[in-house]
């Protein structure tokens, strides 16, 4: 900094001691990032009306028979469709696969439910099944019509599928090609299998939820008051629920596997396939998880007592305001209001493809154009920018809080509702500088995503090189993303304590923390990882449950999608709820460079900090400890 912005930024703090704590004199900042986000987010309801408009989610949840016809709906009213293939299918909610031995081809329709017979006499017409607009009869079997003999199924997400126990050695071929074929279709469009599966497990995504929120309210309400006791009950909980899961998932990979072998070959699923494998790979990352969090743990194991104490220190100031334990449910609130929204016009962008068909106009599937591919894109990056903003919130709401606390003699004189009242001071003059900071992280980790797709595109050894510098790149950019969280935090705890702009506050903030970098360094570090280990234990102990509950669920074909996704969900749950604290003790950290910079323990300038805090950054107790 300049002279003449030192000597701004002296009286600006000045002012802030004389307010305890808060910046009376700050303007609206970064008017101009805030009007792109809101044109921005004009854009998204713009395209999600589009979305509705345009897309059919039943095409995947409900499924489609050979013509495109979404079962269970009119398709002739929705007008899509030729209108040669169009039909009235409201009255036949499932699909059927009917498979001709002599030609080796398939045919899809909808039927009112499925077979709860398998044929023994080809010549009985009550024993047939047969195209549309086909009446049964003996002369219309394949291969001169359309008919074919029924087998009995069960019902499978919507679809028809033979039922094993009642097949004889005689329509075993034929049960073989109808797994066949539906594992084709599967695998030609995972989105089927997840989509439907998190349809059918949507309960267990809330319980999920539940379970990790429920966690972590607790896990800082008692790190509240057993600061100490529950640090070294999270680290030891960590690795323990690290264990059993990585034992749990042992266990369900070798039961998986021996039903997979135990399967006749010819009737095994691809799904079955991918259970074992997901599971075998999830093994191997959680063992090696288990032996890095091994090494940290020695490594840090002497300085975690001293990123206990700054943890007790912000305890005090946490627990002079309570309802700072409340307000991550309310960012958690908006994150799951946003996601469910954006999921919920994404699966519409996804179906809202077109109908094609070859020369002769037969039905071949449905695609995307240019234009519909431009607006995911767009919708996408609209999840990033929002998800970043509504975090950039989070952190500058508790920073003002624990800033306001921080500058006051008496602990006792903290501002009445600091949280809440940090929260509309960042609604009325922050929320620019918030969209800027979020802007700059949300372009970062869209390059990162377009690199990893064109990783994925690259396949081959003749693409070795190209997927060699895109990993390069990657790697790069994803060093470049933590560096700019890690100044965006620091920007963000400025501009709550000063009104600053973003890059001013970004300025700051990052000379701060280079002037005191060694002991910043050791307890951010220290302390990251301690919040970090928190994480782990909720998502684990999360993800345990829902895994051992997910498992006797019998309609779930690929139960490893949902798990995944509720691990997410609780990680990110968890991320919310640490971030009190990990939010906490930076903008601790740095008020306390502020104060060291600004005042020397005398009487004329006395110290902020308490005496426990002064005794761990400056050692032994100096007067001078920056």
């Amino acid at each position: 900094m300049g002279s003449d912005d030192l000597q701004d930024h002296h009286e600006i703090g000045n002012e802030v001691i004389k307010k305890k704590g808060v910046y009376t004199k700050r303007k609206c900042q970064d008017c101009f990032f805030l009007l792109l986000f809101l044109f921005f987010w004009a854009g998204m309801i713009i395209v999600a009306v589009y979305g509705v408009k345009h897309g059919k989610p039943d095409r995947i949840v409900k499924g489609t028979d050979s013509y495109g016809n979404i079962c269970g709906v009119n398709n002739i009213e929705q007008g899509i469709l030729n209108e040669t293939q169009a039909r009235d299918t409201t009255n036949e909610p499932y699909v059927y696969f009917i498979y001709y031995p002599e030609i080796f081809a398939y045919r899809v329709i909808c039927i009112e439910e499925c077979p709860n017979s398998t044929y023994t006499d080809l010549n009985e017409p009550d024993q047939l099944i047969c195209d549309y607009d086909t009446v049964p009869a003996s002369n219309q079997v394949s291969p001169n019509g359309t008919c074919m003999g029924k087998i009995k199924s069960k019902l499978i997400f919507n679809r028809c599928i033979p039922d094993l126990n009642d097949t004889s050695v005689v329509l075993d071929t034929i049960v073989d090609k109808i797994y066949q074929f539906v594992n084709d279709e599967l695998s030609s469009d995972l989105s089927v299998k997840i989509l439907t599966d998190l349809a059918t497990s949507w309960r267990y995504l809330i319980y999920g939820a539940l379970i990790a929120m429920g966690l972590g309210l607790t896990w800082i309400f008692l790190l509240r008051f057993f600061a100490g006791f529950i640090t070294w009950l999270t680290v030891f909980a960590a690795y323990v629920c690290l264990g059993l899961l990585t034992a749990q998932v042992y266990f369900q990979w070798q039961d998986a596997k021996d039903v997979y072998e135990n399967t006749v070959p010819s009737q095994r699923l691809v799904m079955q396939e991918n259970n074992i494998l997901a599971l075998k790979v999830i093994f191997i990352i959680l063992c090696v998880v288990c032996g890095i969090f091994a090494l940290i743990l020695l490594a840090l194991f002497s300085r975690i007592r001293i990123a206990i104490r700054i943890i007790k220190e912000c305890s005090r100031a946490i627990g002079i305001m309570p309802s700072i334990f409340f307000f991550p449910i309310f960012i958690f609130i908006l994150l799951c209001g946003f996601t469910v929204y954006w999921v919920y016009i994404g699966v519409f962008l996804a179906t809202a493809g077109s109908p094609v068909y070859d020369d002769d106009y037969r039905f071949t599937g449905y695609e995307a154009d240019s234009n519909l591919v431009k607006v995911q894109i767009y919708h996408f990056f609209g999840y990033l920018w929002t998800f970043a903003f509504i975090l950039a919130l989070n952190q500058t709401t508790i920073a003002g809080a624990i800033s306001s606390w921080y500058w006051v003699q008496d602990k006792k004189d903290t501002p009445f509702f600091p949280v809440w009242s940090s929260f509309f001071r960042v609604i009325r003059y922050h929320l620019g500088s918030i969209a800027l900071g979020s802007l700059i992280l949300a372009v970062v980790q869209f390059i990162r995503w377009v690199l990893r797709y064109l990783e994925k595109k690259f396949k081959g050894k003749e693409a070795f090189l190209a997927r060699f510098v895109v990993r390069c790149l990657n790697c790069i950019f994803g060093c470049f993303e933590r560096f700019i969280k890690f100044l965006d935090k620091n920007a963000y705890i400025m501009v709550s304590i000063y009104g600053y702009s973003f890059c001013q506050g970004a300025k700051r903030g990052f000379q701060l923390v280079l002037t005191n970098i060694l002991r910043v360094a050791a307890v951010n570090l220290v302390s990251s990882f301690l919040m970090f280990l928190g994480r782990v234990f909720i998502t684990a102990a999360t993800v345990g449950i829902s895994l051992y509950l997910l498992k006797e669920h019998e309609d779930l074909s690929f139960y490893i999608i949902p798990a995944i996704l509720i691990g997410f969900i609780a990680f990110a749950v968890s991320t919310g709820f640490m971030s009190v604290y990990d939010m906490s003790i930076d903008t601790m950290l740095l008020c306390f460079c502020e104060d060291c910079e600004r005042n020397d323990g005398s009487p004329e300038r006395p110290y902020y900090m308490s005496k426990s805090l002064r005794k761990f950054v400056d050692g032994k107790g100096r007067s001078k400890c920056c």
